[in-house]
């Protein structure tokens, strides 16, 4: 009986434990990632935006999209890499003006993707 008792604890212990550091490492990931964005989007509002920044922007995604896997659904990842794809083909042709719009859109999943990983009523019930 309390073999059976403190396993339970032990397991809720993990699973609590687990959820947390989920929850911090994929908002602090999607953080970083934000801040990369933020900065091409002010690079690309100023037409200075180049191909290399935004592969640089690619480089920093693909690196942490391989550990994200574990965590976020592929979908959501998927579109992100469209996206992004997207704007750095428009960069390369050196068209900011149809890249602003892509940037935008990773910039908004990149704030709304992590949100399904906060302990809000919506996420638990």
């Amino acid at each position: 009986m309390i073999r059976t008792i403190i396993s339970a604890i032990i397991t809720l212990a993990l699973i609590i434990g687990i959820s947390l550091y989920e929850i911090n490492y994929v908002q602090a990931t999607f953080d970083l990632f934000h801040t990369e964005l933020r900065a091409l989007k002010q690079k690309t509002e100023l037409g200075k935006a180049t191909y290399t920044d935004g592969l640089a922007v690619r480089s920093y995604w693909d690196t942490k999209k391989q550990v994200l896997h574990v965590w976020v659904p592929h979908n959501a990842l998927a579109e992100i890499d469209y996206q992004l794809d997207e704007a750095i083909g428009f960069l390369y042709v050196e068209d900011y003006a149809a890249a602003m719009p892509k940037i935008e859109v990773i910039l908004g999943l990149s704030e709304n993707v992590p949100l399904g990983y906060t302990l809000r009523w919506g996420n638990i019930f």
